[in-house]
């Protein structure tokens, strides 16, 4: 998907706003409106605005996607989640090689996460956010957030509000053992990890050292699955994160997912090695 903003510069032809434009066009022309023109004529719009949202560079309002849907003669519901996304994504204040992720994990009925390297994102607290991640000066990012962008742009709950969707995290240990920050950080923000993972949208697992090296060593990655749209992959790189929606990648992802989940500890297991490496941490032991 590598977007760029829905607001004036050409989408990726996987974006949400280009499959929405693209879906846009061909119910036009089957419905015989021959040119942009033609439409914007029935919805009494300026053709400017058919020709952006055919391109991708704009989001339609309900409204309009609903006239739309009217004159092209289809099934509104068919266009109502992809068209929810574009617009999530056209409003979201993050950087462009996030935006379509964070629009997909807003809208997400199920997200899941896996991280042989850092604590994910939405789990952190901000001392830890702050020790994983520096900025260097305007676009560029060094460490990740993990599908969130900086600390110093978001909040992070301390009970779980800020986790609108079941989240399934699988960390492996060395996550938890790599300091990120002071001993007192690590500690707290273990503690947190662990009360997080009570929440009953949360479930956390860890992979131990024990079980060696598995099928996700390769990098960490998030699937975002939604309820009427494509699941939406998000992989981690050094200099710049991707998402895509292509389904062989998602296969991929999915298998390996399943596949370092059953190398985890079980849940409750998991929360008490959570405790336990806490304790480690803790100043002065």
């Amino acid at each position: 998907m590598e977007s760029q903003s829905a607001g004036g510069q050409s989408p990726d032809d996987n974006s949400p706003p280009a499959r929405l434009g693209r879906k846009f066009r061909e119910a036009r022309k089957a419905a015989g409106y021959t040119s942009h023109q033609a439409l914007a004529d029935a919805m009494n719009c300026d053709r400017s605005t058919v020709t952006k949202i055919e391109s991708g560079k704009l989001a339609p309002s309900e409204k309009m996607l609903r006239l739309w849907c009217d004159l092209s003669h289809v099934d509104h519901e068919l266009y109502e989640g992809l068209a929810r996304l574009v617009r999530a994504a056209e409003s979201s204040p993050v950087p462009l090689w996030f935006e379509d992720f964070a629009a997909a994990q807003r809208l997400a009925h199920t997200v899941r996460t896996w991280h042989p390297i850092i604590i994910p994102g939405p789990l952190q607290t901000p001392d830890y956010a702050q020790g994983a991640v520096r900025r260097d000066g305007p676009g560029r990012r060094t460490g990740s957030t993990s599908w969130l962008p900086p600390a110093s742009t978001c909040s992070r709950s301390s009970d779980g509000r800020n986790i609108r969707s079941p989240l399934f995290a699988v960390v492996d240990e060395a996550a938890l053992r790599r300091r990120v920050g002071s001993d007192e950080a690590m500690h707290h923000q273990l503690i947190h990890l662990a009360e997080m993972g009570q929440h009953r949208r949360i479930g956390i697992q860890v992979v131990p050292a024990s079980r060696g090296c598995n099928a996700g060593h390769g990098g960490a990655f998030t699937i975002a699955s939604l309820p009427d749209a494509p699941d939406v992959l998000l992989t981690e790189a050094t200099i710049e994160d991707v998402t895509t929606d292509q389904s062989g990648a998602l296969m991929q992802a999915h298998a390996i997912f399943d596949r370092v989940r059953l190398d985890a500890l079980s849940r409750t297991e998991s929360l008490e090695f959570i405790k336990e490496l806490a304790e480690q941490w803790k100043p002065g032991q």
